[in-house]
């Protein structure tokens, strides 16, 4: 097959930076974000006895990012814009600076409220909600100016009114506010971890996923969506974004997906519902998984121990309905012409895994930091990467600095938004309105839990069809978990229902970036790309529900309990899944999808609700078995590279 290379950055690229969006000065911000993450994680002033408020460095990247989106935005433009974007953009990088340099004895001065710093701070905050309408969309500002009004004028909520320049010197100043919580996990812990996936990228580590997948999965029918669904778990699972996620391995997985017989539309929606998945599959996740555990105040690694199951879950269903699809449509194999035995794609690139070991080392047997884990396997990649060439080309000096830049330039939309967030928090935290929405809520529900979370549901899928996972998930977090903690929800089931509901803006239309982005590179209209990409990851939307009543989904509980409630919800999705699809071993008519609806209605139910349920699991079973067994002996398998309804993965 003609193999996808990785890109020799020192033989073939030109400089890093000068031919892309912004040009040297961009790209040169772009790599200072990368700096000064990397500087935080190893704690670089204390080599040299300094010490600083974490505030400090975190107002200069919000600067620099701030600097590398307004230039950005102006790529393309005649020089005039060009110029002004400049200036605008480091005009708003020397206010940062000027926080960061002064942020002491501003958190003095905040309380007197001098006219300078008032304008300062309603320049600095007038910026960001401006670049983030830009560049993320227009809902997010929405909502911060709604929460500000509220905070302004109360509207009937019967919270204390907050003059508006203290509203703003509180937003710039406060460590709960614009440079808090979310803007600190993003520098000191995403930045590295989305280094590492922008130098699988440049090294070929990416290529060598998706290679690695199809050896495994392409000689089965639909091969090419299955090995889809396998390269993007693995890279997502480190990018932990959807939309650098098909970009990366979606190039190379479309193209075969329709080769082998899918269509289009359905071609990009595997790709985009397989992509999303990374930001739900340990041990990585995405931003958001990161705020979660620093605001439950608890090791991350409970956080992806508790996301583990559902995580396969999600792709598993994924995995079953690409299989009844292949086998319904009679989609054929990846050609032998097309995939490299795994052998030989694993003698190729096999020190792409020594990363990936020093990770998960690192995360589990030593129970590192994340971001030290990060830069642990970061370093590990640049060694291998550069004493050992993939499909001829070596990762050199300037492949590393494009990977910088790239990185620098995919955060700096991620820091704006969690600056934004972080203005959300600091509204809630000024004025307890948190407190009041869940009362509101809890109230709406009349007391039933199941009602109060379809309610919370319905607000995180409108909330995400306009914004990010991560801003979604701290709005939620902020004024709504406590209401499902008292409901009678743990933390982490609470934080990891709003999680599930938030990602899903990258699927949900309007806003479906992921699938857009799928769409795009296979030719595809947007509207049926995001629909199918729906209804493969419909189970996205059930499996909140079922940890919600069934913690044992979380890995909590006794071994077997967990073990029965994982076996019943992988039965009852599938059976589902084949309801939907409409083929078990061959084509079934309406009577037999509802029997298998019903089925798998009954499995889901968790058995440790009692002996009813465990009855309805039995039933379940024994309905989907004997569907999936109508009909034995199946046709004889076809060849290799168009497979019978029978053959699968």
């Amino acid at each position: 097959m003609a193999q996808p290379q990785p890109g020799d950055h020192d033989r073939m690229s030109p400089a890093p930076g000068a031919a892309a969006p912004g040009g040297w000065l961009g790209a040169g911000l772009a790599v200072a974000i990368v700096l000064l993450s990397l500087a935080w994680v190893l704690g670089v002033p204390a080599w040299f006895g300094r010490a600083f408020f974490e505030q400090q460095p975190m107002a200069l990247a919000l600067g620099l990012a701030m600097a590398v989106s307004t230039i950005g935005l102006a790529a393309g433009r005649g020089w005039p814009v060009r110029a002004m974007a400049v200036l605008a953009g480091l005009g708003l990088c020397a206010l940062c600076a000027l926080i960061a340099w002064r942020y002491p004895q501003l958190t003095i001065l905040s309380v007197l409220r001098p006219g300078w710093l008032v304008l300062l701070s309603w320049l600095l905050i007038a910026g960001l909600l401006l670049l983030v309408w830009r560049v993320i969309g227009l809902p997010i500002v929405l909502i911060v100016l709604a929460f500000a009004a509220v905070a302004m004028r109360d509207f009937g909520l019967g919270i204390p009114l907050t003059p508006p320049e203290r509203w703003a010197v509180y937003m710039v100043t406060d460590p709960n506010a614009m440079i808090g919580l979310p803007l600190r996990v993003a520098l000191q812990i995403v930045i590295p971890f989305v280094l590492l996936g922008t130098l699988l990228q440049h090294s070929g580590g990416s290529a060598f996923f998706t290679e690695l997948s199809l050896a495994a999965f392409g000689r089965f029918r639909g091969g090419g969506a299955k090995a889809a669904v396998g390269a993007s778990a693995v890279f997502g699972t480190v990018s932990g974004n959807a939309v650098s996620n098909v970009a990366g391995t979606g190039i190379i997985t479309i193209p075969l997906m329709r080769r082998s017989g899918l269509r289009p539309h359905t071609a990009a929606a595997v790709e985009a519902a397989a992509s999303t998945g990374g930001q739900l599959l340990p041990p990585v996740m995405g931003a958001a998984a990161f705020v979660m555990a620093d605001t439950l105040q608890v090791p991350y690694l409970h956080v992806i121990t508790a996301a583990l199951l559902p995580a396969l879950l999600y792709y598993a269903t994924i995995f079953v309905q690409i299989d009844r699809i292949s086998a319904r449509n009679g989609v054929r194999a990846v050609a032998a012409s097309e995939r490299v035995p795994a052998l030989a794609a694993l003698r190729a690139g096999w020190h792409f895994l020594l990363p990936f070991a020093v990770l998960f080392a690192l995360l589990f047997r030593y129970q590192t930091r994340p971001d030290f884990a990060a830069l642990g396997a970061v370093v590990t990649l640049l060694a291998v990467a550069a004493l050992r060439p993939y499909r001829g080309a070596r990762l050199g000096p300037r492949g590393v600095l494009a990977a910088m830049v790239d990185a620098g330039r995919s955060v700096a939309p991620l820091l704006l938004v969690t600056a934004a967030a972080g203005l959300i928090i600091g509204l809630v935290s000024l004025t307890g309105l948190g407190f009041s929405i869940a009362g509101q809520a809890v109230a709406a529900s009349g007391g039933s839990t199941v009602l109060l979370l379809v309610l919370v549901a319905l607000i995180a899928v409108v909330f995400g069809m306009g914004m990010p996972t991560v801003a979604v998930y701290v709005v939620l977090a902020t004024v709504l978990a406590p209401a499902l903690v008292g409901a009678g929800l743990g933390p982490m089931q609470a934080h990891l229902f709003i999680l599930y509901f938030g990602l899903l803006s990258m699927l949900t239309p309007p806003v479906a970036l992921a699938s857009i982005t799928a769409a795009r590179i296979a030719g595809a209209d947007m509207w049926r790309t995001s629909f199918t990409a729906m209804r493969l990851a419909w189970v996205a939307y059930i499996i909140p529900f079922l940890f919600a009543f069934s913690p044992e989904l979380l890995l909590t509980g006794a071994p077997g309990a967990v073990a029965a409630a994982a076996l019943t919800a992988f039965l009852g999705t599938s059976a589902v899944s084949v309801a939907a699809v409409g083929y078990a071993r061959r084509p079934i008519g309406p009577a037999l999808r509802l029997v298998c609806l019903a089925a798998g209605i009954g499995l889901i139910l968790p058995p440790v609700w009692g002996g009813w349920v465990l009855a309805a699991n039995i039933a379940g079973a024994a309905a989907f078995a004997a569907v999936m067994l109508r009909g034995l002996p199946a046709a004889p398998p076809e060849s290799e590279d168009r497979t019978s309804p029978e053959r699968s993965a």
